[in-house]
């Protein structure tokens, strides 16, 4: 029935309701988010002001903490640095505290008086080289010319102590020397010290001591430390690639000039971070003081993170200015929608209703025969199925019966399509009465039925189709001016073990045919 629009879209259905027609209609007329052109400033002054704030100060935090992480680096290196130069001290005077002992032994003082008396000397020197794990000790003239020794004769004083030209004498006229530079036989760092003795005030010759320094102590972890001798190169150092490599350009030409300089300058993001190495990586270096010895002692820390923070500082306050402007504007828009929500709300609903009904609708019309209102083929195809799958898995009987009106054709010539209507609602009407609840009847074709029957044996299945053919037979169709007699000829099977439902119906129609050659108005089984 179309109402006062004429428009098959604004109609009510026969619950009073409004169908989607008219429940779109009423979303359309729901109003869109209003704002004067005076919000709209206020708004965007406001979300401006918020994005400025949050930039500076997530640019201030983020200083703030590339600043705290330099200085905990910057102390862990100078923890890292300090420990390793105390063991190294420790080292030298452990070395200092041998060499004034062999000074003092009477085998020294002897051999000073007569230089060819060696013998007992020597004995002395391997037993303290074996005593304390030196490598080697060399007892030199002012000349350099080696007249003792523990382990091995070097060829002169130049390699026993790594030492510019010249006299020892003059060269330990103001004390022992230290030296840390490399075994040329081993190629390994070494720590030579050389200790003057002297004879009526004059020195007449040198106690030269070597060992190996033990590795230092790595105290915190991906903090590196290393060793350089008064030049600048590295002889001792926790990762090997880096021997022998100057830590700074050299002033003046040496040997490992064809080796690059580890340090590559400041960066220019971080004054206080170097770059190291051929990839530039950036780290912290601190160098421990060592004002009377030739070595240095530095400690470099891994100032990747804090680099990397420093370089992705703007693209991180941005997402954060970008992130709480977004959230402001995500809560403004939530308060102007809530203005509206409730009138939306309510067309919602009834829009939601409606469709829930026409789907509802769709569903029924799906599955159901619109004229006689019994399930169609599809939905006794579906029920047919999963009763063979029930009756396969327990072992229960089915049985089905397919149903044909006699002379169906006839009705509709003699009196009418419209009576025939009536003669398929007033036979379905009254199988519908007759039948079970767990019993299905569903109209498959035009004046074609099908009735399946759960859970029931052939047997009992002949007396029930034959009450229903008997009442049907007994009820006509009683019209204003005329009786329409109605009856029908029926196939009745019952299912077989791992039969499909093709197999099915066709057994059943091959007994409906022969209950219909038999001259209808009966039920034929196989």
């Amino acid at each position: 029935m179309l109402g006062e629009n004429n428009t098959p879209n604004n109609f009510k259905g026969q619950d009073g309701r409004y169908t989607s027609g008219e429940a779109m209609s009423s979303l359309k007329k729901v109003p869109r988010l209003s704002c004067d052109s005076f919000s709209y400033g206020a708004i965007t002054l406001l979300l401006l002001t918020v994005a400025l704030f949050s930039w500076f100060s997530s640019q201030y935090w983020l200083n703030q903490r590339i600043h705290l992480l330099l200085q905990d680096l910057q102390q862990q290196s100078q923890l890292v640095a300090m420990a390793a130069s105390r063991e190294l001290q420790n080292h030298t005077r452990t070395v200092e505290n041998i060499a004034v002992a062999l000074a003092g032994l009477s085998s020294t003082q002897q051999l000073l008086r007569n230089p060819r008396m060696t013998s007992r000397f020597n004995e002395d020197l391997q037993h303290y080289s074996q005593a304390f794990g030196l490598e080697d000790i060399w007892l030199v003239d002012g000349h350099g010319k080696v007249f003792a020794y523990g382990n091995r004769l070097p060829s002169s004083v130049n390699q026993a102590l790594p030492l510019p030209p010249g006299k020892l004498t003059a060269i330990l006229k103001d004390g022992s020397v230290h030296r840390f530079a490399l075994d040329p036989d081993t190629g390994k760092p070494a720590f030579y010290y050389a200790f003057p003795l002297t004879r009526q005030k004059r020195i007449v010759a040198a106690l030269i001591i070597k060992t190996s320094p033990n590795e230092m102590t790595n105290l915190v972890l991906h903090i590196n430390t290393l060793v350089t001798d008064s030049d600048g190169v590295i002889l001792l150092a926790d990762k090997p690639e880096w021997m022998l490599h100057p830590l700074t350009p050299l002033l003046r030409k040496q040997p490992q000039d064809t080796l690059f300089p580890l340090l590559q300058g400041t960066s220019p993001l971080l004054p206080d971070i170097q770059l190291f190495g051929p990839q530039r990586l950036p780290i912290v270096q601190y160098q421990a003081e060592q004002p009377e010895a030739d070595y240095r002692v530095h400690a470099i820390a891994d100032a990747q993170p804090v680099y990397t923070l420093a370089e992705n500082k703007d693209r991180l306050s941005g997402l954060v200015a970008v992130g709480v402007t977004g959230s402001l504007w995500g809560l403004i828009l939530t308060v102007l929608t809530l203005k509206r929500n409730k009138k939306y709300r309510a067309t919602m609903s009834r829009a939601n209703d409606e469709l829930v009904r026409l789907n509802q609708q769709l569903k029924s019309l799906a599955t159901t025969d619109f004229l006689t209102y019994c399930p169609n083929r599809r939905s006794a195809e579906t029920r047919l199925q999963q009763e063979l799958a029930n009756a396969r898995r327990y072992g229960s009987p089915l049985c089905i019966l397919t149903q044909d009106l006699d002379y169906f054709k006839h009705i509709n010539d003699q009196y009418g399509h419209d009576v025939g209507d009536q003669v398929l609602q007033h036979f379905a009407k009254h199988i519908r009465e007759a039948i079970r609840d767990t019993d299905l009847f569903a109209r498959t074709g035009g004046e074609e039925f099908l009735l399946i029957l759960p859970q029931t044996t052939l047997q009992q299945a002949l007396p029930l189709t034959q009450r229903l053919l008997d009442n049907i037979s007994a009820t006509p169709l009683y019209l204003v001016d005329k009786t329409v007699s109605i009856s029908f000829s029926g196939g009745l099977i019952q299912a077989h073990e791992d039969e499909t439902m093709n197999e099915l119906l066709a057994r059943a129609d091959r007994a409906l045919y022969s209950a219909k050659e038999a001259g209808r108005c009966r039920i034929h089984t196989e």
